[in-house]
């Protein structure tokens, strides 16, 4: 398994040659989103979809 500046090291690798720095750093964040998303479905730290579109109505009023 590698370490997390490996793996991140390897994700900015893989990027564009010509990509800005916001679009690294956008990048960098996405997949910090989507691992901890993983990580909450595998912890079983989820939510319904009628409970997700609850809240969100609940933030419109």
């Amino acid at each position: 398994m590698s370490t997390v500046k490996e793996e991140l090291t390897h994700l900015i690798q893989r990027q564009p040659e010509d990509s800005s720095r916001e679009e690294i750093v956008r990048e960098l964040a996405f997949h910090v989103m989507v691992e901890r998303g993983l990580a909450d479905s595998d912890a079983k730290r989820t939510i319904s979809n009628e409970e997700m579109a609850r809240r969100i109505r609940s933030w419109r009023k």
